[in-house]
């Protein structure tokens, strides 16, 4: 199932390559307005950065949450375009300012207890300070690697509010923490690639469709654990089954829907 993710996401990104820069170039401008305006706010008041911080992490989460909508129609096989971002904006701001908020206030509050407990340790040699820096960088850890379920969980279940898609990511990584572990690992190549580029291509739209990719592939799973329950009540709570995944079968369709892609298709698209 993970080679199939992987091959299909990068093909998803190779058909929809020129889409993918000119929807990264808003998300470069947005970043850069966020740099320039939590430097100058640096030179106003020396508290002012952090409320710039959160305030430019709720704009560019806006940004991200808009094209989760055509992130959620390339991952379904179906073409993106430049009028369905604009026309989400309008459903999606609430919830991705608040997602991006809570993220960067989640941040903040991170760095202020790990900055406290660290010199709790270096100062005084208490070891509890050691202890809890380090469980907060384990829950720093499995929160980011949750989150990155939230933006498609928004997309491909119906009926999901900000505190639904918190509690089901958290949720999604429990019961598959081998494969968010993998997808995470891929998002991280990814933005360092992302990088290199000045976050032109694949870049944060690039993360984002990866996620809604992984994630709309692994739901799979559970319709089919909804599906065999429904014979019998007690495969839900039968981890040995529920592990036995028929992978080939569900993601049938979708291999069909993708087809052959060789590498010289992508190199010569006319052969």
């Amino acid at each position: 199932m993970f080679k199939f993710f992987l091959k299909k996401n990068f093909c998803d990104g190779w058909d929809n390559f020129f889409f993918l820069i000119l929807s990264n170039v808003v998300t470069i401008a947005l970043l850069v307005g966020s740099f320039f305006a939590i430097s100058y706010s640096a030179s106003v008041h020396p508290m002012l950065p952090n409320c710039a911080f959160i305030l430019c992490s709720g704009i560019l989460m806006v940004s991200l949450f808009a094209w989760g909508a055509n992130a959620a129609k390339i991952a379904d096989f179906r073409a993106p375009s430049f009028s369905l971002f604009f026309t989400a904006l309008k459903s999606v701001w609430k919830i991705g300012f608040a997602f991006g908020a809570f993220i960067a206030l989640g941040l903040l509050l991170a760095r202020f207890a790990v900055a406290y407990y660290l010199r709790l340790y270096f100062t005084d040699g208490n070891l509890v300070g050691l202890i809890v820096t380090a469980a907060l960088g384990w829950f720093l850890l499995v929160s980011a690697i949750s989150l990155q379920w939230f933006v498609p969980l928004y997309f491909l279940q119906e009926n999901n509010g900000f505190s639904k898609c918190l509690k089901k990511s958290f949720i999604i990584f429990y019961d598959n923490v081998g494969f968010s572990i993998e997808v995470f690992f891929v998002n991280l190549v990814i933005f360092v690639l992302s990088c290199i580029t000045f976050m032109l291509i694949p870049g944060l739209n690039g993360i984002t469709l990866s996620s809604m990719n992984a994630l709309r592939l692994r739901l799979y799973k559970y319709d089919w654990i909804e599906k065999m329950t429904e014979s019998d009540p007690d495969f839900e709570n039968n981890r040995d089954k529920r592990n036995e995944v028929p992978w080939e079968e569900l993601l049938a369709d979708d291999v069909e829907s993708l087809g052959p892609r060789k590498l010289g298709s992508f190199i010569f698209p006319w052969r």
